[in-house]
């Protein structure tokens, strides 16, 4: 049976859970608010199963260069609803008219992450947009499983680990199966966050969170609270703390800090991402609206590019000059420094108030770090 060694070596994708025949594996929040499995000795039978499909544990290298294009979506409404170029909601689109269904992440009425399907373009909104939190998958491979083998066309859409889970689950190609990862930074804890919305709002009157509102452009978003009495509450300090937690990895996942599934080591037949560094590669393509990268993985996926591009603006750009600009489909990010210190006191004090003292950096280090920034930018040029 699987057993935790390290915690670097379970991303949370939840396949050892779904493949147990006897329901013996449960997935528990550990100290730090992150899910993993739990096996019930009782109702083991050994049977292996979870240890033959856990994706790390069974790491096949994969290695292709992919086709990258810049691209946006030619419908502006979608592309505003979206949470860079809109390039989910094209390839959702396709999904949906074919009476398929599509998986991706959302919100429940906890305003907690979790892994559903939709079968109707008017549920698409639930799914669109970023949800910096790590999603729980529960059990959607399953669901999955059962819809491809109904002959009905999937869309599975995640992280680049959740898509190696799942496709270890399945444990064969399906023609009808098209899946899409992004390019991932890292995943916060779903406990840290639960913590940070009961400290600061309640959260019976929140009716929406964006976390990339674009009302000052794409490449310029900011988090937005909206509640059921009309209030809206944009970007605040508090607010900010916790995307500066998240992009300092103060509280992201122990296993994103070598995280398997960078670079070519992916399994999807799409990888989306935002643009960023777009003025040096590919300028005339700016829209404030939003501007994706698009990575074509698999020739199921260069075929089904060729048949939706009619309805994306695009232009095909180096890998190489792309991921200079990205570095994160390649790079795992690093821990930081005080991780540990934040774990051993978030659940006994102030979230924001412990966010802002350990990430706090001396005004000297952030002109040193906005030179050095300006500095790289201009030696890229």
């Amino acid at each position: 049976m699987i057993q935790i060694i390290g915690k670097e070596k379970c991303c949370g994708c939840g396949a050892c859970v779904q493949i147990c025949p006897k329901n013996a594996i449960t997935m528990r929040a550990d100290n730090e608010g992150f899910l993993y499995p739990v096996i019930d000795d009782k109702k083991c039978i050994k049977c292996g199963l979870c240890l033959k499909i856990c994706p790390i544990l069974n790491n096949q290298k994969q290695d292709f260069r992919p086709k990258v294009y810049v691209a946006k979506n030619k419908n502006t409404e979608v592309l505003k609803k979206s949470s860079s170029g809109g390039m989910f909601s094209i390839l959702a689109d396709y999904v949906l008219e074919q009476n398929g269904v599509v998986f991706g992440a959302a919100f429940n009425k906890n305003w907690e992450v979790y892994h559903r399907f939709i079968d109707k373009k008017e549920d698409l909104n639930i799914l669109r947009r970023s949800k910096y939190v790590q999603s729980n998958t529960l059990e959607t491979f399953k669901e999955t499983k059962k819809f491809l083998e109904e002959d009905r066309q999937v869309l599975y859409t995640g992280t680049p680990c959740q898509i190696a889970g799942l496709k270890s689950f399945l444990n064969k190609e399906y023609d009808n199966l098209l899946t899409a990862d992004i390019i991932c930074h890292s995943v916060p804890s779903p406990g840290v966050w639960k913590e940070f919305l009961k400290q600061n709002y309640d959260v019976n009157k929140l009716v929406k969170i964006d976390f990339r509102d674009k009302k000052y452009g794409w490449d310029k978003s900011k988090l937005y609270f909206y509640f059921n009495d009309g209030k809206i509450e944009p970007q605040s300090k508090k607010m900010s703390l916790f995307r500066i937690g998240f992009g300092e990895t103060i509280f992201c996942r122990p296993s994103c800090h070598k995280c398997y599934f960078k670079d070519s080591n992916r399994f999807s037949d799409f990888t989306i991402g935002d643009a960023w560094g777009y003025s040096y590669y590919a300028p005339e393509m700016f829209d404030r609206n939003g501007l994706s990268i698009l990575f074509i993985n698999t020739e199921k996926s260069e075929k089904l590019f060729n048949i939706l591009k009619d309805d994306i603006v695009y232009k095909e750009v180096s890998f190489d000059t792309v991921i200079k600009y990205n570095p994160y489909y390649k790079t795992s990010v690093k821990p930081h420094i005080k991780r540990e210190e934040f774990f051993g006191c978030w659940q006994k004090e102030q979230i924001n108030k412990l966010i802002k003292e350990l990430t706090y950096r001396p005004l000297w280090v952030r002109i040193y770090c906005k030179v050095k920034s300006m500095c790289k930018k201009i030696l890229k040029i």
